[in-house]
């Protein structure tokens, strides 16, 4: 803030004395709103120096139980599953003729810029499945599993279009977990978008039995978003 100054016809040290006292009272003012305003966003927002570096907004604005995650090949919390150790499915269900997937293989190859689309029509009953199975290893009780999704057109994901979204986890074929948004799933920004400006979540829950395949299914309601971006299947480490 900047203060409009007159000079008076006073005594010119009384005048001084002043100006010396306001400007440090507002020195002493920009340093308790630094301190409050940087810190006070810094590790709410960030999560502390550790969740700058990596967690973006995750840390503070979206808590979750996942908080500064990070899906690369190299990554030592959550790895993506992908090709050669890889396939991946789709199916649909329900009313919907236009439902479909769209792109399913780009979620296991190595490009981390493309996706596949859970393609849904609003107000008609249906659904888009996409399942992503590992070829090579069986995972255990207790890890982190779910999805790297995105809105296609950009803007940030809410529980409110995903309220018809579910991930389930299966065992050669046979369901071991699954959950919707307000019982077992969670979600959460990525730490490093990676569709570039695109902001990209993860959407996933903690399995309680082995697992080896998981899949995302995106139901159609009126507050849904007509297409889903999956980008990645990542599990924690």
């Amino acid at each position: 803030m900047k203060a409009a100054w007159k000079r008076s016809s006073g005594n010119a040290a009384t005048v001084a004395l002043l100006l010396a006292a306001v400007i440090g009272l507002h020195g002493c003012a920009n340093g308790d709103d630094a301190g409050g305003t940087i810190g006070g966003t810094t590790g709410g927002t960030t999560g502390g120096s550790t969740g700058g570096s990596t967690g973006g907004s995750t840390g503070g604005s979206t808590g979750g139980s996942t908080g500064g995650i990070v899906c690369s090949p190299t990554s030592s919390t959550y790895r993506p599953i992908r090709q050669p150790n890889a396939t991946v499915a789709t199916s649909t269900s329900g009313l919907c003729l236009i439902c479909s997937v769209t792109g399913a293989n780009n979620v296991i190859d190595a490009d981390p810029a493309n996706f596949a689309a859970l393609v849904t029509s609003l107000g008609v009953v249906g659904a888009a499945t996409l399942a992503v199975t590992d070829t090579s290893t069986t995972y255990p009780s207790g890890r982190r599993v779910g999805f790297v999704i995105a809105d296609p057109a950009g803007t940030l994901l809410t529980a409110n279009v995903l309220q018809n979204a579910t991930v389930t986890t299966l065992l050669n074929g046979v369901q071991a977990d699954t959950g919707g948004l307000g019982s077992t799933l969670a979600l959460d920004l990525l730490g490093t978008s990676v569709t570039g400006s695109v902001p990209t979540s993860y959407l996933s829950l903690v399995a309680t039995k082995p697992f080896n395949e998981v899949s995302i299914t995106y139901g159609s309601t009126v507050a849904a978003l007509s297409s889903l971006a999956v980008v990645d299947a990542c599990v924690s480490q």
